[in-house]
């Protein structure tokens, strides 16, 4: 195997009116790539970022720093609609005043300070082991229970009052739908809207702009929440013979680490009371830089 095949962190754009899964797996297709795995589901209705893993690394998708998402949302007020967005039937409120930007701004002061959202019944939220949107377009009762978030920032981008709409920009916690602020907000000024553009700009310390198809991750350190420690050759054949490395003191206790050689990741671990475990080796990658590294030493 080259080296090159195991290439495997993408941030990857994925255009509106498309799933997230149908997304990857057209990359996936195009690419020649085996196997694939993403970090944060976008709507699809939404457009934006989708971190993207490869082949052996689909099984560091969990260790990827996402706690912070952000994004960019405009919205339509005196609309309303059960998804919150244009993804089910749209119905426009005939009996509410025009809202202006001080109670726009004043609900947004508001809303920075919940903690707790209901989701939207079209949502991927499971009730009793079926998905909530599933039961939503059945018509059938859907009850969600509250889940916690938080919201770091909140920003008015553009209010035009005649038109009634608005753009925001927002930095929030995993987990955390846009569509309810959106939805929440709007309640707020005594009226309802609806989601009509949604752009996932930046997931964890990862950004994407929309000129961008798609492009490799390289700089693991944004990638994950993290440290990086990178082996030396001697390192590399004790852990290959071994399955243990005898690191020095750079590796402190109670502290995760990603282990590379030459950018390649080759394990996962945790120290502990002094004793260093590997809960993830990726094998095929090691055997492969050891094949090349010895190769090179025959030369």
């Amino acid at each position: 195997l080259r080296l090159r095949e195991f290439k495997v962190f993408y941030k990857l754009y994925k255009q509106k009116n498309m799933s997230s899964f149908n997304a990857i797996k057209q990359f996936a297709k195009k690419n020649n790539i085996a196997k694939i795995g993403h970090c944060g589901t976008l709507d699809p209705l939404a457009k934006g970022l989708l971190i993207v893993a490869t082949n052996e690394y689909t099984k560091l998708i969990d260790y990827i720093y996402a706690d912070k998402k952000s994004y960019i949302v405009e919205a339509k007020l005196h609309y309303s609609s059960q998804s919150y967005d244009e993804g089910s039937e749209v119905i426009k409120l005939n009996d509410t005043n025009n809202v202006t930007k001080d109670e726009i701004l004043s609900a947004i002061s508001k809303i920075k300070m919940y903690e707790t959202q209901i989701p939207p019944i079209y949502s991927a939220k499971k009730i009793n082991g079926i998905r909530s949107y599933k039961l939503a377009r059945k018509n059938l009762d859907v009850a969600l229970n509250a889940i916690k978030i938080k919201i770091f920032d909140l920003k008015l981008i553009d209010f035009n009052f005649n038109e009634q709409t608005f753009k925001l920009s927002l930095e929030v916690s995993k987990g955390t739908y846009v569509r309810t602020i959106i939805h929440d907000l709007a309640k707020l000024c005594q009226t309802d809207a609806i989601v009509t553009d949604l752009y996932r700009f930046k997931i964890g310390n990862i950004e994407i702009n929309e000129q961008e198809e798609f492009c490799e991750i390289n700089d693991y350190s944004k990638l994950f929440n993290v440290s990086l420690y990178a082996l030396s050759k001697k390192e590399l054949y004790v852990l290959y013979n071994k399955k243990l490395v005898n690191l020095n003191n750079e590796i402190a206790d109670n502290k995760h680490y990603l282990f590379t050689y030459k950018n390649e990741i080759i394990a996962f671990g945790q120290k502990n009371n002094g004793e260093l475990k590997l809960t993830k080796i990726f094998y095929a990658i090691l055997q492969n830089v050891i094949a090349k590294e010895t190769e090179n030493d025959k030369i």
